[in-house]
């Protein structure tokens, strides 16, 4: 039995490697368990996007919340794969302006119950990029980032423009998640992007050497990545955004 956590950050392509490992491994899937954009429903790993504002920290759980869905997995008997950002787990009602070394704490305490595997961008600058259109789109169409392509519209040329505020809440994620995986990482598989982008079962190799676990690697398994698209047209300051990053 395995109850597998991926660990990432926003807009990082966790969907897709998240879906690849639940198929590839032939176990269930448990979508991003602990944050506030899901109602979980208690019945097998079923969840639901709840229609919130993702631009706003509003709508926090409660501490007695990711407590009952902690221990809702910890009982769970068959195998699993979820996501999770750490900081999420200390961004709750009550915990809100908790200390930084605080809320690593409570991280992890919580992802101890797991078995990790770490997700990696090294194109940092696109997954800006897609952050930021992800908090200009309609919340409730997701119309910007929907992995259905019927449905994922590019933005218009030069309709947007990043702000310092945003890069630098973007980078204390990054540098939380970083300062995460250096407290408790213990060798477990680090999955690149770009990498999966290029060969998926290649990455997933990592997991069956590491674990143990047997995959069944089936072309029917992949589904199609829908690629950036050119954010130097989309956005006003782009060349500013690449010095951010440097």
């Amino acid at each position: 039995m395995f109850k597998f956590c991926l660990i990432c950050t926003p807009r990082s392509g966790s969907f897709y490697v998240q879906r690849y490992i639940h198929k590839t491994f032939a176990i269930e899937f448990g979508s991003e368990w602990f944050g506030r954009v899901k109602e979980i429903h208690y019945d097998k790993l079923k969840s639901s996007p709840v229609d919130i504002d993702h631009s706003v920290n509003e709508n926090l759980l409660t501490n007695d919340e990711i407590t009952k869905r902690l221990v809702y997995l910890k009982n769970y008997k068959p195998s699993f794969i979820i996501k999770c950002m750490p900081f999420q787990l200390s961004n709750t009602i009550e915990r809100n302006n908790i200390s930084w070394d605080g809320s690593q704490e409570i991280s992890s305490k919580i992802m101890r119950n797991f078995s990790l595997i770490y997700l990696r961008n090294r194109d940092i600058l696109s997954q800006f990029c897609f952050d930021v259109i992800s908090k200009k789109q309609d919340y409730i169409k997701r119309n910007f980032t929907s992995y259905n392509p019927d449905i994922r519209q590019i933005p218009l040329e030069n309709s947007i423009t990043a702000t310092k505020e945003h890069f630098k809440h973007f980078m204390w994620r990054q540098k939380y998640v970083e300062v995460f995986k250096a407290r408790n990482h213990k060798e477990e598989p680090t999955i690149f992007w770009e990498d999966f982008v290029l060969d998926p079962d290649k990455e997933m190799y990592k997991i069956e050497e590491h674990y143990g676990i047997r995959g069944m690697y089936y072309e029917k398994n992949k589904r199609d990545i829908i690629p950036h698209p050119d954010y130097s047209k989309i956005f006003t300051n782009y060349d500013e955004i690449k010095r951010w990053i440097g």
